[in-house]
């Protein structure tokens, strides 16, 4: 199973690629390409106000500001509690995504829209969207983190807010004109093809998901076994007391 997720991480991370060379070989046509498309998507926020909102609050939470404390915060919780393999899953998925979005948008040097009020050296670092790219190899990750981790309800419900919170950064962006859809296209292809390398990565070194390091959980002198469809737990499987 691993190499089906490495295999289509790397399709997506080369589509992801090959728009990022398209956008800086020719900023002024895409800037162009884009422009239609960026007006009915923030004139239809504009005439939202609620869904706008909502928009702000989401790229509020997908701030670097926010996502990198949040991150660092949930590592430490990893290392308290002793799961190793999730800490390198996480660290893998965010901290080098973060240095691969820094890397391209320094490489690929695009400017904003024109609804953009900020000034300065961020006018140039419109590609790839690094709140849509941290949506998905950050927040979408500890969502993934959270299902397996904790304990039913909360694992659900933790869970996938974490992962709504990191999905909807992309289209926040673009009700927010902050940037080009080209950049919030790229990034969720190299985010998305990103996470898919390292949890493949991952799989192929542990041959199960970084839940436990030996494959069981002590629940009470009961082992519970990893469940053999693809080697998941269940969600709520494994509780961050119980030792690994």
């Amino acid at each position: 199973m691993w190499w089906r997720f490495v295999a289509l991480g790397a399709v997506l991370f080369g589509c992801g690629l090959t728009i990022a060379v398209f956008v800086a070989r020719n900023k002024q046509s895409m800037n162009a390409n884009d422009l239609g498309v960026n007006t009915r998507i923030h004139d239809f926020g504009l005439d939202h106000p609620f869904l706008r909102e909502i928009a702000r609050a989401v790229s509020w939470l997908g701030s670097g500001l926010h996502t990198v404390p949040t991150v660092l915060t949930f590592l430490l919780a990893l290392l308290v509690f002793r799961k190793w393999r999730w800490f390198v899953f996480l660290a893998a998925s965010a901290e080098l995504g973060l240095l691969i979005s820094r890397l391209l948008k320094a490489g690929v040097g695009r400017s904003r829209p024109p609804w953009v009020t900020f000034s300065g050296p961020e006018l140039g670092t419109s590609f790839p969207s690094g709140h849509t790219f941290g949506g998905i190899t950050s927040w979408v990750a500890m969502g993934i983190a959270m299902l397996f981790l904790l304990r039913r309800p909360w694992s659900t419900i933790l869970g996938w807010f974490l992962i709504a919170v990191g999905v909807l950064n992309g289209p926040s962006r673009l009700i927010l004109g902050q940037h080009w859809v080209t950049d919030v296209l790229g990034s969720l292809l190299l985010a998305s093809g990103w996470l898919l390398i390292v949890s493949g990565i991952c799989l192929r070194w542990w041959g199960r998901p970084p839940g436990t390091d030996d494959g069981t959980v002590d629940s009470g002198g009961t082992p519970q076994q990893v469940c053999s469809a693809g080697g998941f737990p269940s969600s709520g499987e494994v509780g961050p007391t119980q030792a690994t």
